[in-house]
């Protein structure tokens, strides 16, 4: 059975992929690696987006265990869109009831999940568990493509970081809402 522990990054101080953590972000940072420690979840692998906020995320953790932190793109946020868009938060919302929606130079959310989740299948039961440390939008996507219940009104409720542990036995998957 693997165990994946899946990490929405701290509080940044924006959208951008080089956007750092604000204060309250690295004080985020830290305590999770305590609550990590605390709940001896010891990785022996760490994956993390390539984008700023999420190595800050998990760094302090790393550092501390000597942990290397893998960066892979396919867990960086989906692109919504190639050109700015006003109302991003209607683009996610209609995302979780049409997954094939996608605007022009953007990803829709099968698009996105589906490279999200060969970060996941490539996970080797030898390896758990992992860190897997991502952005909102993916994370909430799969939530839903595990439970059809979790939807937007979820999503929106999610926090900077926040901590969900995955047990995967073949096609069987349960997840726990730990921080």
């Amino acid at each position: 059975m693997k165990k994946i522990v899946l990490v929405r990054h701290c509080h940044a101080e924006g959208q951008h992929k080089d956007t750092p953590l604000t204060n309250l972000g690295v004080n985020q940072a830290r305590r999770l690696a305590e609550y990590l420690e605390k709940e001896e979840l010891f990785p022996k692998k760490v994956i993390t987006s390539p984008y700023m906020r999420a190595v800050e995320t998990i760094r302090p953790y790393a550092r501390k265990h000597d942990v290397k932190i893998e960066r892979d793109p396919r867990l960086q946020e989906r692109i919504l869109s190639d050109e700015p868009v006003d109302d991003w938060m209607a683009v996610v919302k209609e995302s979780f009831e049409d997954p094939n929606y996608k605007l022009p130079g953007g990803e829709s959310a099968t698009d996105a999940l589906k490279r999200f989740k060969t970060v996941i299948d490539e996970v080797n039961e030898d390896d758990e568990p992992v860190i897997l440390v991502t952005h909102g939008n993916l994370l909430g996507l799969y939530l839903h493509e595990i439970n059809p219940d979790y939807n937007f009104g979820d999503w929106q409720v999610l926090k900077n970081p926040d901590v969900f542990i995955v047990h995967i036995d073949g096609d069987h998957r349960e997840v726990n809402h730990v921080w």
